[in-house]
């Protein structure tokens, strides 16, 4: 699956850990994409992907967000 482009919205769910707030930036670990937190619904993040190139906000905490594994669906 590729990457969503800049701009695109974006659901991503904590699985551990504090859960970041509105207004809020994740930085991906692993690719340095980053995305902004709309808005919080329980443990899932709704957020819009930001461009390489988007000034970053010196209001908003940034969290370092990182992919958990999951368990791979079977085919029924």
């Amino acid at each position: 699956m590729a990457p969503k482009p800049a701009w695109s919205e974006a659901k991503l769910r904590v699985v551990f850990g504090e859960i970041p707030g509105g207004g809020d930036e994740l930085v991906v670990e692993s690719t340095g994409r980053r995305c902004q937190v709309l808005r919080v619904a329980g443990k899932t993040l709704h957020c819009i992907v930001l461009p390489a190139d988007a000034p970053v906000d010196p209001e908003a905490k940034v969290w370092s967000w990182r992919w958990a594994g999951h368990k791979k669906r079977g085919a029924a």
